[in-house]
């Protein structure tokens, strides 16, 4: 860091959270370090919310001409990178596949102990994730046409069980299909349609959080199809994985996964958000209130869509 440089201190979480979204990579490690001390000249001490604001510049608010390049690059594989993001099927690393090799190349993705491919450096996920999300289609209006937002929580708490049940409502009404982005010269869909599911949600929740006075970090991990979304109104937090289901395993694993990574951050419940085709039909798979997990209290909420209809 620039400790010695500057006399400012990097907060053992800072260090911690520009270590692990750079994944040590020296360039992007020292254009961290350098934003936060050029924003932050008078503080002795760079904290957490201060990590949050630079890296809200990065993805958000500056062009970086390397993660701007890797965008760049990436779009030219769209859907093959959307279904790194999305998708919960891990896919075997074989560099002499086009696709694999060119990424390889462009420094986005690597091969993980078991030898399938990962997306490196979970900066470049979340500028992806961000990039590839429709820009606007609208549907923000249709959210909450029959319900206050301010009813969905109080002091501070979100109110999930009220929450997901206006969510559904609102799929029931309009289905997926707005949250896919088409090429504007052959109408063909640009993305996949794993990606329409999350996108939905995602609006829809920071649409609600826009309305309270909250705001969300996105953390999905270098690992296949997790994204853990971090709520925080006025300091609480509370934390929301979502997923794609594949296979009555997955589903379970994403219970343990969505336990560990709230655990992490000292909280005692958390909530499991699963998008499952209608056609699945296993007892196993269904909703569950306050099922302790790792000794945490985890909270099941399915969302059905249909194949066929919604796609």
């Amino acid at each position: 860091m620039e400790e010695q440089e500057t006399g400012q201190l990097f907060s053992k979480e800072v260090k911690e959270k520009i270590s692990e979204v750079t994944a040590n990579q020296p360039g992007l490690v020292n254009a961290f370090a350098q934003r936060l001390i050029t924003q932050y000249p008078k503080k002795q001490t760079l904290e957490y919310d201060d990590y949050l604001k630079v890296e809200k510049w990065f993805l958000d608010l500056t062009i970086d001409k390397n993660i701007q390049n890797m965008k760049n690059k990436a779009n030219e594989y769209r859907k093959f990178v959307e279904r790194l993001l999305f998708s919960q099927k891990k896919m075997p690393y074989k560099i002499d596949k086009p696709e694999i090799e060119f990424l390889h190349t462009q420094g986005l993705i690597t091969n993980d102990e078991d030898d399938n491919i990962k997306i490196w450096i979970p900066l470049y996920r979340k500028k992806l994730y961000s990039a590839f999300y429709p820009y606007s289609n609208g549907e923000s209006e249709q959210f909450f046409r029959k319900v206050d937002p301010e009813t969905l929580s109080e002091n501070d708490i979100l109110d999930y069980d009220k929450i997901i049940e206006n969510y559904k409502a609102y799929v029931k009404r309009r289905g997926f299909r707005y949250f896919r982005e088409k090429d504007k010269k052959t109408g063909e869909y640009l993305s996949i349609k794993e990606a329409a599911l999350v996108y939905s949600f995602e609006t829809y929740i920071q649409t609600l959080l826009e309305d309270i006075d909250g705001k969300s970090y996105l953390e999905p991990h270098t690992g296949l199809g997790r994204s853990d979304l971090i709520i925080n109104i006025h300091g609480v937090e509370s934390v929301i994985e979502f997923k794609v289901y594949k296979s009555p395993s997955q589903f379970r694993k994403g219970k343990k996964q969505v336990a560990y990574y709230a655990k992490s951050l000292g909280l005692n419940k958390a909530v499991y958000l699963v998008f499952v085709p209608s056609d699945i039909e296993f007892e196993s798979i269904k909703e569950s209130k306050d099922e302790l997990v790792r000794d945490l209290l985890i909270t099941t909420y399915i969302v059905r869509y249909d194949e066929g209809k919604d796609f």
